[in-house]
Parts: C-alpha cells; sequence; structure tokens
C-alpha cells in the first residue's frame, strides 16, 4: 500500500490510503492480541501441569531418599513462623543435594520442656551509685526460636516472650558457648562460674533428638544436582547413580563377606543387642529393576547384581 501510493499527492487516495492502513493495523493487533492470549493460557496450563507431575514425582520420590539413602550427610534447622515450629533437611551425597520441609509434633518448645534452667548475666542496679552485679535469669519459660544442627555442631536461640532477653547457646558436644546478646558469658569467668554446663549440655542433646524422634512430616521439596535443580533438567535418574554407587560399594563387602556369592546378606544389630540378618538373591534384585527398562539395567549394573 505504502509503495503503490508512492508519490501521489491526491488527499482523497491518500485518506483511503491511511484509513486501509489503520484498519490492518487495528485488526492485526487485537488478532495478536487474541493470539498472545491463548499462547498465556496454554502456557498457565501447561505450568499447571508441569507442578502437578513435579508434586507427582517429589511425592513418589520422597520415601525413597527420606529412608534408602546410605551415607549421606545431613544438617537440620527449625525455626518458628507464626507461632508455629517448622523446619528443613538438607542432605548430600556426592554432588547432589536435596532438601526436606519438616513439621514437628508440637508446635513452640519452652526451656523448661527440655531442662530447667538459670543463666547469668550482668546488671546494673543502685540508687546513687551504678555497679554491675551478677544477676541470674531463670530461662525456663523461654522459647526456643531455632535451632541449627550440623550432626556435630549445635546452635539455638532462646528468647522470652517479650523478646527482651536473648541467649546463644552454639558448639558441639565437648564445648558450649553461650552469648547473652553479643557478650560471651562463658568467657566472663565470674559469669561462667554460675553456669551449670550439665543441664545445658542436657537441653543440647534433647535439641538434637527432636530431628530424630519428634519430627512428624517430612515433605521432599527439591533435589539438586551440580548446584542446579535435577527434576527442571531431567537428571533424576543420574541421582539415582549416585545412590546405586554408594550401595554397590556395601553390596560387595556383604557378597564378599558372605557364605553364597549370589545372595546378598547383610546382618543387623539392634541398640539392645539383638541380631538379625536380611539376605536376598542377586537375581531378585536384578529382575525388580530390569522391570524398569534400560535405567534399570544400568543400575543393576552399577550396583554388581547385572547377570552375564
Amino acid at each position: 500500500m505504502e509503495k503503490i501510493t508512492q508519490g501521489i499527492d491526491s488527499k482523497p487516495i491518500l485518506d483511503i490510503r491511511d484509513e486501509i492502513l489503520s484498519t490492518c493495523s487495528s485488526v492485526s493487533s487485537r488478532k495478536n492480541n487474541k493470539t498472545l492470549e491463548e499462547i498465556e493460557e496454554k502456557n498457565k496450563l501447561a505450568q499447571s501441569e508441569i507442578k502437578s507431575l513435579e508434586s507427582k514425582m517429589f511425592s513418589i520420590l520422597s520415601p525413597f531418599f527420606e529412608f534408602s539413602v546410605y551415607d549421606a550427610d545431613n544438617s537440620y534447622s527449625a525455626f518458628v513462623t507464626d507461632k508455629r515450629l517448622i523446619g528443613k533437611q538438607v542432605s548430600s551425597i556426592a554432588n547432589m543435594q536435596y532438601e526436606f520441609d519438616l513439621t514437628f509434633t508440637y508446635d513452640l518448645i519452652k526451656v523448661e520442656d527440655l531442662q530447667e534452667l538459670t543463666l547469668p548475666i550482668w546488671s546494673t542496679g543502685g540508687i546513687l551509685h551504678k555497679e554491675a552485679k551478677l544477676k541470674k535469669i531463670n530461662v525456663s519459660d523461654f522459647y526456643v526460636r531455632s535451632i541449627d544442627y550440623d550432626g556435630e555442631n549445635l546452635k539455638t536461640i532462646i528468647e522470652d516472650k517479650n523478646s527482651e532477653h536473648t541467649f546463644t547457646i552454639s558448639g558441639d558436644e565437648d564445648t558450649y558457648i553461650i552469648h547473652y546478646g553479643d557478650y560471651d558469658i562463658t568467657g566472663d569467668d565470674a559469669l561462667a562460674d554460675s553456669i551449670d554446663m550439665h543441664y545445658v549440655d542436657i537441653i543440647a542433646k534433647k535439641l538434637k533428638e527432636i530431628f530424630s524422634g519428634s519430627v512428624k512430616s517430612k515433605k521432599l521439596t527439591r533435589i539438586l544436582l551440580d548446584d542446579k535443580n535435577a527434576m527442571d533438567d531431567n537428571r533424576i535418574n543420574e541421582c539415582l547413580k549416585i545412590i546405586a554407587n554408594k550401595y554397590s560399594e556395601v553390596i560387595k563387602e556383604c557378597i564378599d563377606r558372605g557364605y553364597a556369592k549370589e545372595e546378598v546378606t547383610i546382618k543387623i544389630e539392634q541398640a539392645d543387642g539383638t541380631r538379625t540378618e536380611k539376605f536376598i538373591a542377586k537375581s531378585d534384585i536384578y529382575s525388580q529393576l530390569s522391570a524398569i527398562g534400560s535405567e534399570g539395567l544400568e543400575l543393576a549394573g552399577i550396583l554388581g547384581v547385572a547377570t552375564v
């Protein structure tokens, strides 16, 4: 239209040209908008389906990653939000990391639920002269605001109801450091002498046990491989290979030490001294994995149970 009207200076013709171009532009714009709306709607539907599929996959994988990963390094955290204690578990093995959201059997923890405790601070008092005096605070009715535990080191923050007094306890099984705000009261000999560290140790041990004995539910929320989302990159099978590699070491040792070379036998001793044995034929493992397909056969090869 622009080309065929080039050089024409007739107003009626130019008006018609402009009207045609305006109409084409308007129709094209409406069509484009409609197409974009359709694309956006389809994209939303696709994203919803992907999220639904991802949720189903996490639901299937959650029990496996919770109970069936051998020799992973685990760290835990818990914190109070909206007057409710929730937590997170972060586990890693080789170049893979996976995370759980945790809920607990109770909403809040008071120090007295673990152990009665009194901690000292310096307080200034006096009418004429402000002198620093040792003051003991009974923290038994304080709330546990957060816990971080990496399997060895623990850090917990306790506060009174109004957050006026805050203590931080951190350390390992051998030594615990206690801060009142930013002040290290365990580094102050006068204050440290009045702390019953036996009670502190009891509290620390019970806080560590929360992650093994008081977790109500675990929900797998993320799997990372090389710091990238394994679900998004469709690399879950690579994660299973990493887990299988760990088990291959165990299976080899069981077979080397066992009586039957075609059978995996594991001896188990409970905390009370009870001893049991569990065993499974290599052929049974192979049969179950081969039913999955080529990925299962590859896992069977890694585990060392593939038939010749």
